[in-house]
């Protein structure tokens, strides 16, 4: 039996026209021979009813100051209904089908509401499904702690859910009644091409700016990629997929015949001169350390980590230390960094939102970080667009810029390092 896990982003449910669009997605691989396990988003976007952010709104309307745990309860639920719709959508069309929450597909995690980790995958009920020739759907972004607590995944944590899936099935090479089981490349649709070499948004605007699709990627860039702030893959379904070396493919839920970014698949071609992509993170939290410990900012960096906070350390003439935190839908991300400070007795001056992060990356980097640097800073400086710090990777270098600018630096740097 070959399976094949699916995974289809809020936009590619949010309509009608567009569940019929994803439906064809999934037949045309039972089509092919392939055993579809569909993990599904919640409908749409902020606005639409069933959008997590829309559920959210339904209880921060009474008080914002909601436990946790309850949190996770009601956000879990734009998941289930989208994959419900979706099983049914395709039982309609002769499929036998069912309908699995994170938990019942065997997804078992920390008890860290808002930003749980999977710890173990049980995957019986998947398995015994397929063996019994279901189309599987699974709701994305949650799963449930040992106790049977629902918790979420984070956002974008539909692609946790996928790239697990996927890791588990790959691990298992036989059904239950002893059929082999192979697993093909997981497939992530979005409403792009694939993954592009800017943020089309971002670029919206700009005369002569646009985004290309990059036909190739390796695993170190997509997990840079995705730290960084480019919609390729939650940094953590970005890190399993490189550590477990899963393939996948992002493609276009509306073509049939996208050839989309293949990740990891492939050895991905290192253009001579060229960086893969430019990244941005907007409207940044970002406070100094005025230390001359060396201790303190390692130990405030574990405390961020500790937080499942992303967060971004540069270099700055002025401050010992500058943190640059990304901000999240569903956490208060300023009053976690307060906690953070305040557990070290630390007192700092917080900034929000007025700057943020462009990154340069790319396996063109890789050992030549210097001569990269000296370009990416000419080309700021000739547009009068100040560095307020730097950080960087093995094949990445950040900026910290006014978010005033953020996309006129964007623009500068995709057209002068990427294309």
């Amino acid at each position: 039996m070959k399976v094949v896990v699916q995974k289809f982003g809020g936009t590619c449910v949010e309509s009608e026209p567009n569940q019929l669009l994803t439906a064809e997605r999934i037949m045309e691989a039972r089509d092919n021979g392939l055993y579809p396990v569909v993990v599904v988003s919640a409908m749409g976007r902020e606005g639409q009813p069933y959008s997590t952010v829309e559920l959210v709104k339904t209880v921060r309307s009474i008080n914002p100051d909601i436990q946790p745990r309850e949190l996770d309860l009601l956000m879990s639920c734009g998941e289930i209904i989208s994959t419900v719709a979706m099983a049914h959508l395709l039982r309609t069309k002769g499929y036998e089908t069912i309908a699995l929450s994170g938990g019942q597909a065997g997804l078992v995690t920390d008890e860290y509401y808002g930003h749980a980790n999977i710890v173990r995958i049980d995957p019986g009920l998947v398995l015994d499904a397929l063996q019994d020739g279901y189309m599987v759907f699974v709701a994305g972004f949650q799963g449930n702690t040992e106790h049977h607590q629902i918790t979420t995944l984070g956002a974008g944590g539909s692609d946790y859910t996928a790239v697990a899936l996927t890791r588990i099935i790959n691990e298992t090479e036989k059904l239950p009644f002893g059929e082999d089981l192979v697993a093909e490349p997981l497939q992530v649709f979005k409403e792009v091409d694939g993954v592009m070499t800017a943020n089309p948004e971002t670029l919206r605007g700009i005369d002569g700016a646009a985004a290309q699709t990059i036909p190739q990627l390796t695993y170190d860039e997509c997990v840079a990629m995705s730290r960084l702030g480019a919609e390729v893959l939650q940094q953590q379904a970005a890190e399993m997929a490189r550590k477990h070396r899963i393939g996948l493919i992002v493609r276009n839920f509306r073509q049939s015949e996208s050839p989309g970014t293949q990740v990891g698949a492939v050895t991905a071609p290192v253009r001579e001169g060229r960086a893969t992509a430019v990244a941005d993170q907007p409207a940044l939290l970002v406070f100094d350390l005025n230390t001359d410990s060396a201790r303190l900012p390692l130990q405030i960096a574990e405390r961020l980590g500790r937080a499942r906070l992303t967060y971004y350390q540069a270099r700055t003439p002025g401050a010992k230390a500058r943190f640059a935190v990304r901000p999240l839908k569903y956490r208060d991300v300023g009053t976690i960094v307060r906690q953070v400070l305040n557990s070290r007795n630390v007192s700092a001056e917080i900034r929000e939102g007025d700057l943020a992060l462009v990154s340069v990356v790319g396996e063109a980097l890789r050992q030549r970080l210097d001569e990269w640097d000296e370009q990416a800073e000419r080309v700021l400086a000739d547009a009068g667009i100040e560095i307020h710090g730097k950080g960087r990777g093995e094949i990445s270098l950040s900026y910290l810029v006014p978010e005033q600018q953020r996309k006129s630096a964007v623009g500068l740097l995709h057209e002068a390092l990427v294309l």
